[in-house]
């Protein structure tokens, strides 16, 4: 997302771990998940590529520039809808409550109850 010329990491899936809008440029290491999850970001000078690291791994990839249309991920939320072996969402129970006047959210994703 791009807001007033910055660009920040946003999960616009279902909100866990990744519970805030990460500027790009920042290095620190973000606790989530009543501290039990530690994620970053950091830029791969290699491959020029920033990388969303869980407790040190390179989780997923994606060029800090690129802006990517919604609609490209047409096709996948397509399988992800279809297909029983493209990802947990045929296989598990996923959902999110948002209580009123609450900062915080319940989520329930498959075993496991977050609030």
């Amino acid at each position: 997302v791009q807001i007033k010329g910055l660009r920040y990491f946003v999960d616009v899936a279902n909100g866990k771990p990744y519970d805030r809008a990460v500027h790009i440029g920042t290095n620190s290491t973000i606790t989530s998940l009543n501290g039990s999850f530690h994620w970053n970001l950091r830029y791969n000078i290699d491959s020029g590529r920033m990388e969303l690291c869980h407790s040190g791994e390179t989780a997923v990839s994606f060029h800090p520039a690129k802006t990517v249309r919604y609609e490209s991920f047409r096709k996948m939320i397509l399988r992800s809808r279809s297909e029983k072996s493209f990802g947990p969402f045929l296989t598990g129970l996923r959902f999110c409550l948002y209580p009123k006047k609450t900062s915080k959210m319940i989520a329930v994703r498959d075993a496991c109850i977050y609030d």
